[in-house]
Parts: C-alpha cells; structure tokens; sequence
C-alpha cells in the first residue's frame, strides 16, 4: 500500500491529465445515448405470446393502435357536435401512415337505401337517422353518452413507421382546437416513456447525489470530506453512461436506473475511505500515512465489498428477459468503477493538503441505542420481524401490467383510467384465429359469437369486437331483426360483406383476412390483472378442446407481460440463490472460516425474508423492478457484515479478546455503516420523483431493506458473534 501512495504521490500530474481525458472522453459517450421506449423489454426470451403476435401482425400489418377518446359538453347528440367529430376525423384522415380510422364520423355512413356524406349532406333532416344508427351500433357504436357528456372513440390502426411524430401531430392538433381528449394504446405509452426516462436522466441522477450527500455532510462533519466521499461515485456514473452512449447500448426504463445505483451505492467506498483516513488524520498521523493505514485496514474489505455488490447485480443475469439483464450489467459496470475511481481518483486528491476536520461526535444517527439492543432484545425483535415476514410472504403476488408502471397524476394514468370509464374496459388484447375453412362461415360464425358472449358474461370482459359482430349487425338492419343475426348462408355473407367493404368504415380489412383463413377478436377485459388473463385463457382453452377444426391463441403487449410475470417467481428464487452462493465465496475468501462467513450471511437472510414480508402486506408485486432491491440487498447491505466482521477479525488478530474486539469494531464501523445505509436509502429517495411508479416502490423497499440490514448487523450480528466461539 505503501508504494501504490508513493507512485500516486510521484507522478500525480501524469495520473491528472489522464483522469481529465477519461471524463472527456466519458462526456463525449453521453452525448450519443439512446432512448428504448418499446415494451419489448418486459417481454421473456422465447415468449409464446410474442411469437403469436409477431404472426398475427404478419397477417394483419400491425397489431398497433391508438384510442383517442373526444369528449364535448353536451346533453345530446345535435349537428354541431356531429360536426366536430367530423373535423376531428377529416384530420386524422389525413395524417400519412394511418392505415384504417374506427371513429364516430366516417365521410360517408350508409342508412337503409340512403347514403349520408358528413361532409355535404348533414342537415337536420337526418339528424334523427345517425342518431337511430348511432344507436343502433350497440357495443360497436363509436359515439358515447355518458354522464351528460358526448364522447366521440376513434381507435387509429397505424404502422409502424407512424411513431412519436405522428402522436405529436396529432395531440397537437387537439390541444391547439382546446378539444377536451384523453389518449391510450401501447404506441402512446411508449411515447410517453421517453419524455419520463429524459427527465429521469437528467434530474434523478444529480438529485440523488444531492441527497447523500446532505446525509454523508451530517456523518463527516466537513463539507471538502463529504464531497470526497461522494466524488468517486458521481465520476463512476458519468463514466457508466459514456460507456454505454459508445457501445451503442439504448437506454430503457430499467437500465435507466443504472447511473442512480452507481451513485447511492457506488458510495459506500468512498465513505469509508475518507472517513477512516479522517479518523486518523484526527489521532495526529500525517497524511500520507494515514491513507497507507487506511488502504491496509479497509482496502481489502472495500475490494470485496464492491466485489459483491456486483454480486448482487449480476445474479440478475438468470432473469428470463433482456432489459433486467442489460441493468445487471450496466450497474455491475458502474459499481466497479465507482471502486475504481475510489483507488484513483481519492488516493490523488488526498496527497494534496486539503483539510478533512473529524466531526465532534461519533454517536450520531442512533448509533449508541442500537447498540443497548445487543444480547437477548436483538434476537426476540429479530424473531418478531420473522414471524411477522412470514405471515406477510403468504399475500405475496406477481401482478405487474402497463398501468400499474404510471403514477396517478401523470396524464398516462388518467387518460387510461377515463377510457377504462367511457369504453368500458382496459387496453385490448386479440384473439388470433386459424380455421380449415373460410373463416366467415356460418358455422364459424356462430361458435365465436357464442365465445364471445361467454367472456362477456364471465364478468372478465367488458365487451369484444370482431368482424361476426358487424356482419351480424348489417344483417339485421337490412332485414329489419330485433336483435343482431348472423346471416344463414355464404351467400348472403358474401354480400353484407360487400356492402361493408365498400364504406369507408370499413373494420373488415383489420379484423379479417380470408385468404389466409385468419381472423381476430379484439377483447376489452375489465382489467389487466394476471386473474383476468388466466380466465379469457381458460375459455380459449376449453374452446378449442371443444373444437378441432380451427384454433384461438390469445395474445397481446399485456399477454407477455404475464409471461414475465409467471417466470418471476422462479427467477428470483434462481437469483437470490446464485447471489448467495457468490457471496459465500466471496466472503469465505476473505474470512477464510466457514462459521464468520454463515454469520455474516444472517443479517442478509433475515433482512430478505422480510422485504418479502413488507411486500407481501402492502400490495407491492414482485416484479422486474422490484426483483433489483433483492440484489442492492444481498450485494450492498453484505457490505456491513463484511466491514464489521472484518474489523474485528482484525483487532483479535491483534491480541484483543472477542469482547473488546466487538466494541472497537462497533465504535470503528457503525458510523460510516449507519451513513451509508441513510444515505442509500435517502439517495434512493430521488425516485420519489420519477413519474413512475415502480420507482416509488423501490424507493419504499430500499428504506425496509436498508434499515432492517443496518439493524440486524448492528445489533444482531454483535450479538451472534459475542456468543460464537
């Protein structure tokens, strides 16, 4: 350690020219990031419903669209309000890209042997034949009454190269005419996305920093100290994000969590360099060799602790989808870097005279009641967290969907939550269907009308559109029915589905395509539940048994969602364990005895079992998102199992007895363990910010995991450690 300072000390001009180099060099990366709004990314590898999709869209051009729903101040349907939603549609008619418009006013809509064009023959005299039609579409109609309101519903199907600039234009468009309208689809959310994850990248990051370090300013007593401690983490993170802007890596809502995971949890290190050199800087050592002891004492545990917190991440690497494993990586990245920078960059600033005044006090943040815990009350509070963890475990879940990634305020949210409202029911999923024969059959027909009825009154599902639908509704218009038929025979199949081609509305085009003996059903579920999918899937399921000679597949962005959702259970387990066994390894080679390192593993256990707990009492679901606190845990809160037991394994190496050991290592380590745990859980704290609600959580669970761990290595560990021989 001695010649490592020295060669700092020697040549720190060379080594300050190139750290410069490296930070530009690092600015120049950020500059070329890259936005992943897709939900590709919470989609597993080799997912069934994805394979379904990418068919069906194959077949149909695209699965993409966008509900826009209109809303206008008004008690009844008159002329004007016809008239508005005529502009609304005659616009986004014209908008490039738009393959088909479902809305409420098409050019033309046809009434018995009368043709009507919205454009030139609106007059009061057949006013009272669109509201009849209007009211005749049923489930289908696109124009809503509701709550004294008139809605106007236009679903826009779009390709793929229509994208944010066209959503833009059209938002535009309304916000411009100050028409009253609330947005849905996935297109739309994933718009969205990039907006938040700018924000994200451009506010959480430095807001995070802030944060410690007003947290790491109360521990250090000096604002030069607490910069310091800090610095390493917050170059680590820059150096993250040009590393990723070079290789071409985009960011997504998950990997954008990694320059605030480099920093809250990069910053361990530091602090405990700064404040072990502080402390004997304090004792009257010169500086230089106080930052040799400092090296000697802690270099090897902040080696190991950084070892281990990218332990923690990279058990994420079983996870079955590509976004959690590209977060792996990239906070893996930066936490070793942040380890880096702490050899590098601190060793440099510190040569140099800068003053570092120990604080007053070292009994701050309830360090001396956590430690009148030790003995018999540690142990009966830890048993009470247990039993209490396990009685939470049991309400576990694994619910995540698109809206539950949205905070309540945001305009996502409430868009969704007003559609769900007017429209009754959430974000569509399809059914994809293959037959033997044409698909328009008679005989078709009337099992999928009867299937459709049966999800309807299954509660699940609020209504469902399809081709059958239109024609039977046609059907019974011409040969004025009570109630929607379908027609008896091809024959007349085959003309009612002329008559339909030939508007303008014309949904048959989306919904069907004969020659490939294809159709689909567009369902609208009560919610996005995991519940709710497994029942339409359960229907699908004894459909098909029922019938051989066609097929249903069930698919959808909230369908592979699902997927994820039913692999996360499994994939966790496969992480917490390959986490532990790394971090057994690990500690086993540092402590180089099986009984400190089983010891040192408790506080960890526990403090997982009741994360586990706490979420399983609150609602939060096990989910991508929340699959990462599980890594933080085991790979950032080992950390101070690994100073404590490594302090005081050092002081009995020594000549002090067990009893003396554990006192010095507590009044040498709980300072810098207490600030690091606050100052990961207050960094954290940033998400509070983040218009995502999966954030929040994390932040929420990062407190349980934080103060749980600092709790029980503080007080349970001592205590475990003072009894072992």
């Amino acid at each position: 350690m001695n010649a490592y300072v020295k060669l700092i000390k020697n040549n720190r001009k060379i080594f300050i020219v190139f750290f410069i180099l490296l930070n530009i060099f690092a600015i120049a990366g950020v500059t070329k990031l890259k936005i992943k709004s897709d939900f590709d990314i919470f989609t597993p590898q080799n997912s069934e419903h994805k394979q379904i999709l990418d068919e069906m869209n194959s077949t149909f051009n695209t699965s993409e669209q966008t509900i826009f729903l209109v809303e206008i101040d008004s008690q009844d349907i008159s002329l004007n309000v016809i008239k508005q939603f005529r502009q609304i549609q005659n616009f986004l008619e014209g908008i490039d890209n738009i393959e088909f418009i479902n809305g409420p006013a098409p050019e033309k809509i046809e009434m018995d042997d009368e043709s009507i064009n919205l454009n030139t023959t609106l007059t009061e005299e057949n006013l009272d034949f669109l509201k009849e039609h209007y009211e005749g579409m049923g489930e289908l109609s696109t124009l809503i009454q509701k709550n004294n309101k008139i809605y106007g519903l236009f679903t826009v199907f779009h390709g793929n190269s229509f994208g944010g600039n066209g959503l833009k234009q059209i938002e535009n468009y309304l916000n411009n005419n100050q028409i009253t309208h609330y947005i849905t689809g996935d297109m739309y959310m994933q718009h969205k996305i990039i907006d938040y994850i700018l924000m994200i990248l451009c506010f959480l990051p430095p807001a995070a920093f802030l944060l410690i370090f007003i947290v790491f300013r109360t521990q250090m007593g000096n604002i030069k100290a607490t910069f310091l401690s800090i610095l390493p983490a917050g170059i680590a993170a820059l150096w993250t994000m040009g590393t990723i802007g070079w290789i071409g890596k985009p960011v997504s809502i998950i990997t954008v969590l990694a320059p605030i995971f480099t920093i809250v949890i990069g910053s361990a290190d530091g602090l405990h360099f700064v404040s072990h050199v502080q402390d004997s800087c304090s004792e009257g050592k010169g500086r230089i060799r106080s930052i040799v002891e400092t090296l000697k004492m802690v270099g090897v545990p902040m080696i190991i602790t950084t070892v281990t917190s990218m332990a923690g991440f990279m058990s994420l690497l079983v996870m079955n989808t590509d976004a959690i494993k590209d977060l792996a990586l990239f906070a893996s990245l930066g936490i070793l870097l942040a380890g880096v920078a702490t050899w590098y960059v601190l060793p440099l600033i510190l040569v140099g005279n800068i003053n570092l005044n120990k604080p007053v006090s070292n009994g701050i943040f309830f360090t001396r009641k956590i430690k009148r815990l030790w003995g018999v009350a540690s142990i009966v509070i830890v048993i009470i967290l247990l039993v209490v963890a396990f009685i939470g475990i049991q309400n576990l879940s694994t619910e995540f969907n698109q809206l539950l990634i949205y905070r309540n305020h945001t305009k996502v949210y409430e868009s969704f939550e007003k559609i769900m409202e007017v429209n009754d029911g959430s974000i569509p999923v399809y059914l994809y269907i293959k037959t033997e024969k044409d698909p328009l059959e008679p005989s078709y027909a009337h099992r999928f009308t009867k299937l459709e009825k049966d999800l309807v009154n299954s509660k699940y599902v609020k209504k469902a559109i399809s081709t059958y639908d239109a024609l039977s509704l046609v059907n019974a218009g011409l040969l004025e029915l009570e109630h929607p038929t379908y027609p008896r025979n091809l024959k007349q199949v085959n003309y009612i589905s002329s008559l339909i081609i030939t508007e303008d509305n014309n949904p048959i085009a989306h919904l069907l395509d004969r020659e490939r003996k294809s159709a689909r059903i567009i369902v609208f579920p009560k919610d996005l539940e995991n519940e709710t999918l497994e029942i339409i899937n359960k229907k699908i399921f004894e459909f098909n048994n029922k019938y051989k000679d066609l097929e249903i597949k069930a698919t959808g962005a909230q369908y592979m969602m699902k997927e994820l959702n039913d692999s996360m259970l499994t994939g966790q387990v496969k992480s917490i364990l390959l986490a532990f066994s790394l971090v057994f390894v690990l500690l086993f080679i540092s402590l180089k005895k099986i009984k400190p390192t089983i010891i040192s593993l408790l506080p960890i256990a526990f403090t997982m079992l009741i994360i586990f707990g706490f979420m399983g009492f609150t609602g939060i679901s096990l989910n991508l998102f929340t699959a990462t606190i599980f890594s933080i845990t085991i790979g950032v809160g080992i950390d101070y199992a690994v100073h404590f037991t490594s302090v005081w394994r050092s002081l009995k190496d020594i000549g002090y007895n067990s009893k003396i050991a554990l006192e010095k290592a507590y009044a040498y380590t709980a300072r810098p363990i207490m600030a690091n745990a606050l100052g990961l859980s207050i960094g954290l704290s940033a998400l509070l910010f983040s218009p995502l609600r999966i954030h929040v959580y994390m932040s929420v669970l990062m407190w349980v995991s934080m103060l749980s761990g600092v709790f029980i290595s503080l007080s349970f560990l001592p205590t475990i450690l003072r009894r072992a021989r």
